[in-house]
């Protein structure tokens, strides 16, 4: 009866909260058909039930879930993935890193909630938030390049040339993205090495040719090389890809 009581304390805190009495009834609707389906509500519809209502009801809807049903701390966690999964695809990465957070309390050894969360402080422009939760990665996995990829990207805004070239070397042994050769290219620009900033950028000019950005660099690095003839080569390419744009319209 106590069980009951708390239920429809619930549903009437949720019923305030968004004004929408069809909802529940859908909801309860469907809860009576999974009753009769399967002789009681299923652990899946509660979890369903829960990312339906979300909102800043979500913790207390949670835990009163939590102790009708027993939710599992991977139930819950998967709750908090799918609910920041939910938000960042709308572009809300501060809500997003509400249930980040949530979610790394619940798996604080696995590597992709931290990976998510760094993401979503980075989106957020909060470098420093962002490089410890991709720190707290690397000493989970020292080899996740989304991690190292994404810590080194952030290095190089910072100027931090050197660190961010270390890290995306290591990436680039392993992985024929041809962003990760742009970043180094320019990660070696600012340091001034401008025969490996040549190098990398090549490298990203070969594995996407198409990339005007790509040969923009490349000319005016040869410029700065005092290779003319190399550089016009680049820039008469700039402005091929760019007419064949112009001309998709």
């Amino acid at each position: 009866m106590a069980d009951n009581n708390h239920k429809q304390e619930i549903d009437t805190d949720i019923n305030e909260e968004f004004g929408n009495e069809e909802i529940l009834k859908k909801v309860k609707k469907k809860k009576e058909k999974t009753a009769s389906d399967h002789g009681g509500p299923s652990t899946t519809f509660h979890l369903h039930s829960l990312m339906l209502f979300g909102g800043r009801l979500l913790h207390k809807v949670l835990n009163a879930y939590n102790s009708l049903f027993e939710l599992s701390p991977e139930e819950k966690a998967k709750i908090y993935r799918n609910i920041s999964t939910h938000y960042a695809k709308k572009g809300l990465y501060d809500k997003s890193i509400e249930s980040l957070k949530d979610w790394v309390k619940l798996e604080p050894k696995n590597p992709d909630a931290h990976h998510q969360l760094g993401l979503a402080h980075a989106a957020c422009e909060n470098p420093k938030a962002a490089i410890k939760s991709f720190e707290r990665v690397l000493k989970i996995n020292p080899e996740h390049k989304g991690a190292i990829y994404h810590r080194s990207s952030l290095y190089l805004k910072m100027k931090k040339y050197d660190i961010a070239v270390e890290g995306l070397e290591k990436v680039s042994q392993v992985s024929d993205n041809p962003k990760v050769y742009y970043l180094l290219g320019i990660a070696y620009d600012g340091m001034g090495e401008i025969d490996k900033a040549i190098e990398a950028m090549t490298k990203a000019s070969e594995l996407d040719p198409e990339e005007i950005k790509y040969n923009q660099h490349l000319g005016f690095l040869n410029v700065r090389k005092d290779d003319h003839k190399s550089a016009a080569e680049y820039f008469t390419k700039v402005m091929e890809l760019e007419r064949d744009i112009d001309g998709e319209y």
